[in-house]
């Protein structure tokens, strides 16, 4: 997946954000989750960055199949200025 990411951005002349859970975690900015899961601690590092660098518009990806609160995403998810998605 990330060398396809990676390539996908080469390929294209993209510039490329990442934001890390486990910076965060290794800065002391987020704590690891006593069952282990990540999934929840993704948002603060994203949202942040969002803001950071001033995007209008960001990509990313969910299995649909993994969570069934993504099962009623759209091609496109709108959020508000706090992250939110109102389905």
């Amino acid at each position: 997946v990330l060398d396809y990411r990676d390539r996908t951005v080469k390929k294209h002349g993209l510039r490329l954000h990442v934001a890390s859970v486990q910076e965060y975690i290794d800065a002391g900015k987020l704590r690891e989750r006593p069952d282990g899961t990540r999934n929840p601690l993704q948002t603060v590092p994203l949202t942040e960055a969002i803001q950071q660098h001033r995007f209008d518009a960001v990509f990313g990806g969910g299995r649909r199949d993994e969570e069934k609160a993504r099962a009623k995403e759209r091609v496109f998810s709108l959020r508000d200025e706090f992250s939110q998605w109102d389905p």
